[in-house]
Order: C-alpha cells, then sequence, then structure tokens
C-alpha cells in the first residue's frame, strides 16, 4: 500500500486556528506600541516648543507674542498647525525657532503667552488620525512639566 504525502485538513485547520491566537495577540500590543509613539511625537514637540521659548524669554525678557488680540482685548492662541488633515504647512512663531515634525503632524500644536507665562498645547482633537482620537490634549507651561496624553 503506498502511502500519500501532504497535509490532512485538521492539520491545516491547526494551523489556522495557531495564527489566528497569534494575531490576536500580538496586533493590539503593535497598535498600543504604535499609539504610544504618535504621543512620544507629540511630546518631543511641545519640548522643543518650551525651549525655544524659554531661550526666548531668557534673550527678550517676556514669551513670545501670540496672535493679536482679537478685539476683546485677549490674545487668541498660536496655531502651529492643523492636524484635521494631512498636510506639512507649519505657522512659525515670530522670534521663536522651532522646526516643524517630520511628515504631516498628527496633532495641533498652539501657544499661548501671557506676560511671564506660556502654555503649548498638543491636541489630537480632529486630528486626521483616527488611532489618536481618544488621547487626552498633552500641555506644557511654564514650569516644564507636560500633562496630559493618556487614552
Amino acid at each position: 500500500m503506498r502511502r500519500r504525502k501532504g497535509f490532512t485538513l485538521i492539520e491545516l485547520m491547526i494551523v489556522v486556528v495557531i495564527i489566528g491566537i497569534l494575531a490576536a495577540l500580538a496586533i493590539p500590543r503593535f497598535m498600543a506600541a504604535a499609539k504610544k509613539a504618535k504621543v512620544s511625537e507629540a511630546r518631543t514637540m511641545l519640548k522643543q516648543i518650551y525651549t525655544a521659548a524659554e531661550t526666548y524669554y531668557q534673550e527678550i525678557g517676556a514669551f513670545p507674542p501670540c496672535n493679536p488680540a482679537d478685539g476683546s482685548g485677549t490674545a487668541t492662541p498660536w496655531a502651529f498647525n492643523n492636524a484635521s488633515t494631512k498636510n506639512t504647512n507649519w505657522n512659525a512663531v515670530p522670534g521663536l525657532i522651532v522646526d516643524r515634525p517630520s511628515g504631516e503632524p498628527r496633532f495641533t500644536y498652539t501657544i499661548t503667552a501671557s506676560g511671564a507665562s506660556f502654555t503649548a498645547t498638543a491636541s489630537s482633537a480632529n486630528s486626521y488620525d483616527a488611532s489618536l482620537q481618544d488621547v487626552s490634549t498633552l500641555s506644557i507651561s511654564t514650569d516644564g512639566i507636560i500633562q496630559g496624553g493618556t487614552w
């Protein structure tokens, strides 16, 4: 009697089940690692904005001006970019040297300055990157401590 070569259907089904289990474990971990890397980009940008603003403050004696008062006497936040669409636009604050992120920014970065204090934020609200919709807004202020960025 000749022995047949090949795989049985049961052997193939076992392999498919094993691959399914491995994928069920690996994909969520990969997605979490990718989200963590994207939030890390925002933290790095906020630190860069903070360093540039502090340097400006040491040289000039005040934080960089934001958008001029809107008629009500309050200055509006300066938006470096708008992350609601994929773009590489970067609006530099006059007198503040901050390099834009490589690629399309996933967060909208803004800065608000008033006298001897400032706050820079990185918001994922309305981001074109849907995986960031549940990330809270990150902010850094005059004390240099980053807050937020959890999901």
